[in-house]
């Protein structure tokens, strides 16, 4: 074959292979959720291979009895299982809402975050605790009831990366707390002076560390009228040295109850901005709307006021590019489940059908990533093609791995040909470029086809 010819056959299967349409798998969700719904997810590998872990207030899942808020899914052989002896609610109805991997004194773990009264009997486990594989672990955080942990994330304020947790407590390990602590993977710290927050039960429920163009700091977004002592309604950022303050002119609540879910960078071709969403809210000029944007200068209504309650923000890339994906509660006009698109929300291959696991009405309350698939997450019975899934469904994408970048860098350079000719040498199966089980001058060939095109 000549190199014409084969630059030719390379460039025609990609673009073949490119030609596929993003559906769902509703594998995870048969049986699924018997009641209760799913929440939070996370992909994460135990030592033993990456599985899919969610979470939320379920008391059964995948057929398994006293399987309580958090679970671990097997993409392999299509079944759910316990976290050591699991999660305990006590004489509640717990609940679980964050689960967030982090490396920790060169350990890698699970951190969970929610409503519930011990993780595995170990004490001092109250609505936050640590899965480090094999066991649970306290974090010190002495939490006890109603205090809960409502949103987690991970973040470089400038004095490495650390754990940021949210939630409605008043108190960590005894010292006074405004609903929002750091941990560096040994000391459980508040932020902030610990003046607590105002409002109608309120509490932090998102977070996101970011700069804006005016330096690094914590966004939160939640329900509450001040946080540590600042006048800073439904959102809030903290800067280190600085302290809390108010994001631009600030917003505005339509009552009492309104409250904030999420929160995510995405940048839609214009630059990075803070997303925010929740119950319709608004700006100090703005009209009532579901999500706005933070540019670092100004707030903007983004897309339609879809009413209900946003519950969660997310950019996945189905094949066709990073877009920005929505979830809700009491939304269906956008059948729970929506992709921005051209300014406005549209439902995604018609988002999820009733009727509900539990309630009046279908709902989707997380939305995760795991093998580059999305993952939905709620207390839906059917996905939008009517296939039955009950509170949990996956959707693939069309993205494919590039070949040319060989090394994973995501730079395509002589590296990528060191790399493979190194693999090659050795007979790895990964220099096995045409998929015939016999590594030879042909795969050699055809790297260089693949490498010469690019990504």
């Amino acid at each position: 074959m000549t190199f014409a010819r084969c630059l030719l056959f390379v460039l025609c299967a990609s673009a073949a292979f490119a030609q596929c349409d993003p559906a769902w798998d509703t594998a995870p969700g048969n049986p699924g959720v018997a009641d209760g719904y799913a929440d939070p997810s996370v992909g994460w590998d135990d030592g033993t291979g990456e599985a899919l872990y969610v979470g939320g207030s379920f008391k059964k899942i995948g057929g398994i009895n006293n399987l309580r808020g958090i679970a671990k899914y097997d993409p392999t052989t299509g079944t759910y299982s316990k976290l050591g002896t699991g999660i305990s609610y006590g004489n509640t109805n717990g609940f679980m809402t964050s689960i967030q991997p982090f490396a920790a004194n060169g350990e890698s773990l699970l951190v969970v975050g929610g409503f519930f009264s011990s993780a595995g009997g170990v004490p001092d486990t109250q609505s936050l605790a640590a899965w480090y594989g094999t066991a649970w672990r306290s974090l010190g955080a002495g939490f006890v009831p109603p205090q809960a942990v409502w949103g987690m994330t991970i973040g470089d304020l400038g004095d490495g990366e650390r754990l940021y947790i949210g939630g409605s407590f008043t108190t960590i390990g005894g010292t006074a707390a405004s609903g929002v602590a750091t941990w560096d993977g040994t000391t459980l710290d508040v932020i902030g002076t610990g003046a607590g927050m105002t409002g109608f039960n309120p509490f932090v429920n998102e977070l996101v560390a970011w700069d804006d163009g005016s330096g690094l700091a914590l966004y939160v977004v939640g329900r509450f009228d001040s946080i540590d002592g600042i006048n800073a309604r439904l959102g809030a950022r903290y800067r280190p040295g600085t302290g809390w303050e108010r994001i631009g002119s600030g917003l505005v609540p339509r009552s009492s109850t309104t409250t904030l879910d999420a929160a995510i960078i995405y940048d839609d071709g214009n630059g990075e901005a803070l997303y925010i969403a929740g119950s319709p809210f608004r700006s100090t000029s703005g009209s009532l709307n579901s999500v706005y944007k933070w540019d670092g200068t100004n707030w903007t209504a983004v897309g339609q006021n879809i009413g209900g309650r946003v519950t969660s923000l997310i950019v996945w890339d189905d094949g066709t590019g990073d877009a920005l994906y929505l979830a809700g509660t009491a939304t269906p006009d956008i059948n729970y489940f929506a992709r921005l698109d051209g300014g406005q929300w549209a439902p995604y291959l018609g988002g999820v059908l009733g009727p509900a696991i539990s309630g009046n009405f279908p709902s989707v309350f997380g939305m995760g990533m795991f093998q580059n698939n999305l993952v939905v997450c709620g207390n839906f019975t059917r996905t939008g093609d009517e296939q039955t899934s009950k509170g949990i469904a996956f959707l693939t994408t069309c993205v494919s791995e590039c070949v040319a970048d060989f090394n994973g860098d995501e730079i395509v350079d002589t590296r990528d040909v060191i790399t493979f000719l190194g693999a090659w040498a050795a007979g790895d199966n990964s220099a096995d470029m045409n998929g015939d089980g016999t590594i030879n001058t042909q795969d050699v060939i055809l790297f260089l086809d693949f490498w010469a095109v690019g990504c």
